[in-house]
């Protein structure tokens, strides 16, 4: 008798322990939450920020290419866009040059974070580790959502293509550009270097929480079938002279154009991390993260990377 009590205990326990385990783990992380946090311009919930994802498994390197391939820019909101259900800021955009860098604004933690950009970058930080990334297409009903004349702020393909005329582009269509840093590794390497001391001193002492922009989406008037110039060819970046920043290739089929911040429609920042000796010890892009997200729906936590502060 006494080994049935013992022997029904034991069951009862390991059911009870079950349910326990199970609870713990719908409630323990804001990816099974239902509410989301509502941003104070009332601009809408933050849920389509991010996609859904199962911590659990791990998309192939396979996947991720595929899925970047075909770009998809599913949704325009006033401080952000998202592509492959990865949120890009779009505050304060019209003074993003790839490698600008500055501050986020005193005592926010926003989602995206409320930059701004007040240093340009140096040809040094963007030598030999720029890339194109995918073109994304902004469909008719999209257009309005940008609440800019895209067809005054575009870059005519014409102008950035070779061998392409008026004739052979169709200027009613518009797209978005990735263009983007290589390695977070050079640009850390390159902001060491004695040459920009000054530089790190100066984002340490009187710039708060400074970020760097590691890529831009830049806006361009034309068709699909010349959307991938320069896809297998090198690119090189320099600064012409304040906000303007010329874009040349290497074995290419591309002009040298140059680019704006007019033109710059979405960025990624990443946070510049320091070390006790005064050099960049990390840059970390911008997600979300449980601490910052969290009563974040499922679609919540995945594109914006933001890391606590």
């Amino acid at each position: 008798m006494i080994r049935g009590v013992a022997a029904g205990l034991s069951a009862a326990f390991v059911v009870e322990l079950g349910s326990l385990i199970a609870a713990a783990g719908a409630t323990a992380s804001c990816m099974d939450t239902e509410e989301c946090p509502r941003r104070p311009d009332g601009e809408g919930d933050l849920g389509s920020l991010l996609q859904s994802h199962t911590p659990r498994s791990q998309p192939s390197k396979q996947s991720l290419s595929s899925k970047e391939a075909s770009g998809a820019l599913t949704e325009i909101q006033k401080d952000y866009i998202v592509v492959n259900g990865r949120g890009f800021s779009r505050y304060g955009a019209q003074t993003a040059l790839l490698g600008s860098y500055g501050s986020e604004q005193h005592l926010t933690a926003w989602i995206p974070p409320h930059l701004s950009f007040t240093k340009q970058p140096e040809d040094a930080w963007l030598a030999d580790n720029t890339i194109f990334g995918p073109a994304v297409w902004i469909e008719t009903s999209q257009e309005s959502r940008f609440d800019v004349d895209l067809s005054i702020t575009a870059i005519p393909a014409v102008e950035i293509v070779a061998g392409l005329d008026l004739n052979s582009s169709d200027s009613r269509k518009f797209y978005l550009k990735n263009i983007r840093l290589a390695s977070m590794f050079k640009l850390v390497q390159a902001l060491n270097t004695p040459e920009f001391e000054a530089n790190r001193t100066y984002m340490q002492e009187q710039m708060d929480r400074p970020r760097i922009v590691t890529a831009v989406w830049i806006l361009i008037e034309g068709d699909e079938a010349h959307s991938s110039f320069c896809s297998g060819g090198s690119l090189a970046l320099k600064v012409l002279k304040k906000d303007v920043m010329s874009v040349s290739g290497h074995d290419c089929d591309m002009k040298t154009w140059s680019f704006s911040p007019d033109s710059v429609m979405a960025y990624e920042s990443a946070k510049i991390k320091f070390d006790k000796d005064g050099t960049v010890a990390s840059l970390e892009i911008d997600q979300a993260t449980v601490e910052k997200s969290r009563g974040m729906s499922a679609q919540t936590c995945a594109a914006f990377h933001m890391h606590p502060e």
